[in-house]
């Protein structure tokens, strides 16, 4: 285990109506003017949108909206966000959506302390040390965004994403009421434990030795997600259904699961961003299965040490041999997407895998090294493309 520091700066508001003290928090924490960040149409049939300003008002703090954050965030609209926030002199961002909505937010707040903040989505090796006060109100449990220290924009040009992490993005209010979910269509139910998943099973593949407690807690998320999702999928007016999954979605993102583990693997989640959600807009969870399913398959290929306990102690898998303990707890993974209706294959997506193979040719080489337990390199990125055809 590694030596760590931990800060989670978050004052996380959960449960009903909880949405109701927004004004008043937001102005405890001292903002004298906001940026209000939100998405499409949904927050305004709810109601929420207006709530929110109400709540804004009552608190005597002036804001300024900033509407049409699209899935997959773009680079332009954060840009112009950001203008828009300095033309305002505003101190703090407030964003009411999913993932997208406040991942924009984050970017916006960090463009409004630091000159060209795109640069730094561009080189990680940047150091981001400052960004306004970021507060996020949660209509879709799915990225963890609420709670963490990821921001991922997608460059609209050339149709690659991009991502910081910072902890001087971490929105320092976030507040999650399950009842906010529960017109969400049941594809978003889908995508979301998708997502969920994917954090998890990034932070458990890891090389690392004498992680065991963190194996343990993710082991728990992880078939959590496994039991819920399904429910959730078939029951999606449960308040404490609604309640287990979005806890489920802040706690597997914002790092407590993964303390100590320095090395994480996030191959898989970066080979989605550039080439499914990236390059065809694809939805981040329905990518997600895919690309895990042919990674899990080539990794016990290539290093089937922790796919072995994956599937035995996660899946839960049987068979008489290590082989077929894998082949089995793949298939369970698979017949859960499936219960889910989330896609398992590209055809199901209909995805042209030829451009697929051109951007990573471009992209990677033979010594490229993606991810820290898979470690893929240009012909394990065409494998796993080929493998989930």
């Amino acid at each position: 285990m590694n030596n760590f520091v931990y800060h989670n700066k978050t004052k996380l508001f959960f449960g009903k109506g909880v949405e109701n003290s927004l004004g008043q928090e937001i102005k405890l924490f001292g903002a004298k003017s906001v940026l209000l960040v939100y998405g499409q149409q949904s927050i305004v049939k709810s109601g929420l949108l207006a709530r929110a300003k109400d709540s804004l008002k009552n608190a005597n703090i002036p804001f300024v909206e900033y509407g049409g954050v699209v899935a997959n965030p773009l680079k332009q609209h954060m840009l112009k966000g950001i203008e828009l926030g300095k033309n305002h002199g505003v101190d703090f961002v407030l964003a009411i959506g999913g993932g997208s909505v406040i991942d924009e937010a984050k970017g916006i707040a960090a463009g409004l302390t630091n000159d060209d903040v795109w640069q730094h989505y561009l080189d990680r090796s940047k150091p981001l040390s400052k960004a306004l006060p970021v507060c996020a109100v949660l209509t879709l449990p799915a990225t963890g965004t609420e709670n963490s220290i990821a921001s991922v924009i997608k460059d609209q040009d050339t149709g690659i994403k991009y991502g910081i992490n910072a902890e001087c993005i971490r929105p320092a209010l976030a507040f999650v009421n399950p009842e906010l979910c529960f017109s969400l269509p049941k594809y978003q139910i889908s995508n979301g434990a998708s997502d969920m998943l994917a954090h998890m099973m990034e932070r458990y593949f890891s090389p690392q030795q004498n992680v065991t407690a963190t194996d343990h807690l993710l082991k728990s998320g992880m078939q959590a997600v496994l039991e819920i999702a399904p429910k959730l999928y078939h029951d999606s007016a449960n308040y404490q259904l609604w309640a287990e999954f979005c806890l489920l979605g802040t706690m597997a993102h914002n790092n407590m699961l993964s303390l100590g583990r320095n090395e994480q693997d996030w191959g898989s989640h970066i080979l989605e961003t550039t080439f499914l959600s990236g390059l065809f807009n694809s939805a981040h969870g329905a990518g997600l299965s895919i690309i895990f399913l042919a990674w899990l398959k080539l990794m016990s290929q290539k290093r089937p040490q922790k796919v072995l306990q994956f599937c035995d102690q996660v899946m839960e898998a049987k068979g008489n041999t290590d082989k077929e303990k894998i082949v089995n707890g793949i298939q369970k993974l698979t017949e859960f997407y499936s219960r889910l209706d989330l896609p398992t294959t590209l055809s199901m997506v209909k995805v042209d895998t030829k451009k697929i193979v051109e951007l990573a040719e471009k992209i990677y080489n033979k010594d490229s090294k993606l991810g820290c337990y898979g470690e893929l390199n240009l012909d394990d990125i065409k494998a796993i493309i080929e493998l989930a055809k």
